[in-house]
């Protein structure tokens, strides 16, 4: 697996942080940092889901969970 590469995702963080720092109405990109970001992001999600998925199958749940309560004492 090749290393992840964050720097559009933490580029595009520092962009938006200070364009609301400095009230900015708008923030631009440019159509690679576009093109770099959604990459990075497609990666992070899809290697998040791979985590998910491979800890619910090690770490399988009970089909049924049962849970009893009693009305308590006043």
């Amino acid at each position: 697996m090749k290393p992840l590469n964050t720097f559009p995702i933490e580029d595009f963080l520092e962009k938006a942080r200070i364009a609301i720092r400095s009230n900015q109405k708008s923030l631009t990109l440019s159509i690679k940092e576009v093109n770099d970001l959604q990459n990075s992001l497609s990666t992070v999600m899809t290697r998040l889901l791979g985590k998910t998925e491979q800890y619910l199958e090690n770490n399988k749940l009970p089909q049924k969970i049962e849970i009893k309560m009693d009305g308590g004492k006043f």
